[in-house]
């Protein structure tokens, strides 16, 4: 009952800091709007707010609930606290696959961004599977080794089509520091059935994220098809992720500080952290996406790089504590 009081004092407060950054992210921007004009430009359809601020708030707090809970699972999955989508070539994939399409076919229409993203963010992601897998199914140590091997080389990839085209890069380098900006009711539609149906599954899923936190062969004595339910899991981390990654370019940190600030909130019952863990992703990604946006106006600072600001030095302080525990 202790636990459950605490989760209902977070996800309290947590809803009322995200509503109150939503509206502060509506207000707030190189033209600052009153909230009179922005219930008046809701209510006729019409205005700056509804049609650029309001999907961008939205497509902040869908990337944040993703990427929360891919790095999650991951996190879970793996039993590596250290884990998250960066680990499993995702951002690498999706960034690689961006930038050849920026840079390399810069007359290609600009809605197949977020597709070739997202096909570059699965495809490297299933390499770093199929690589790790060795008879018997996927081990989660190798699985992590895998994925830094992978995205060390698509990363050395992006390095060096970046340098080849340095003088036309500045919109891939925008969109490799994780950017909101210009995104649209458009990709919103692009976004939206990602989260809704990777988190009812992942929320459906806590028993068996809970099981798989404890010793492999305890797993498999209690009855779990421990290899498929990995399998599904990862593939579900790897979606959200892949989504937001498509649609918001590489924001990172997330995924890799939510969830440690999640169990040091409520625990490690994912009953309960899941939950805490996607609210505090969406708050992060909006706080940033709105403090990138009015920090030195009309300059705007990708969330990706507030994220890391925020995200470093918080990482830092965990594994201090840590190590002081």
């Amino acid at each position: 009952m202790k636990k459950f009081g605490r989760f209902t004092i977070v996800i309290i407060v947590g809803l009322i800091l995200l509503i109150a950054l939503s509206l502060l992210s509506l207000r707030l921007g190189a033209v600052p709007t009153p909230f009179a004009e922005i219930i008046e430009g809701l209510m006729t359809g019409e205005g700056v707010v509804l049609k650029y601020r309001l999907p961008r708030l939205i497509i902040a707090i869908l990337v944040g609930i993703n990427m929360a809970l891919s790095g999650s699972i991951l996190q879970s999955v793996t039993r590596n606290p250290l884990a998250a989508p960066d680990i499993i070539g995702v951002s690498a994939g999706g960034g690689l696959a961006a930038v050849i399409m920026l840079l390399m076919f810069p007359s290609v229409p600009a809605i197949m961004l977020p597709v070739a993203a997202f096909a570059g963010a699965m495809i490297a992601s299933l390499l770093v599977y199929v690589l790790s897998y060795q008879k018997g199914g996927v081990k989660p140590e190798r699985l992590a080794l895998c994925g830094v091997a992978i995205s060390t080389g698509l990363q050395a990839l992006i390095t060096f089509i970046i340098v080849k085209f340095a003088v036309d890069s500045s919109q891939a380098l925008v969109w490799l520091k994780g950017s909101l900006y210009a995104r649209s009711w458009e990709h919103v539609d692009m976004l939206w059935p990602w989260t809704i149906i990777g988190a009812v599954i992942t929320f459906a899923s806590y028993k068996q994220i809970n099981l798989l936190l404890l010793n492999e062969e305890t797993v498999k004595g209690l009855g779990m098809r421990i290899n498929a339910v990995r399998l599904v899991l990862i593939g579900v981390a790897v979606a959200l992720a892949a989504s937001s990654v498509a649609v918001a370019g590489t924001i990172s940190f997330v995924g890799l500080v939510i969830p440690h600030a999640a169990r040091l909130l409520i625990g490690s019952d994912s009953r309960l952290f899941l939950p805490i863990s996607a609210l505090l992703g969406a708050l992060l990604v909006t706080g940033a996406d709105m403090v990138g946006r009015i920090i030195i106006p009309p300059i705007e600072i990708p969330a990706g790089i507030i994220t890391a600001l925020i995200g470093a030095p918080y990482f830092i302080y965990l594994l201090v504590i840590r190590k002081g525990t």
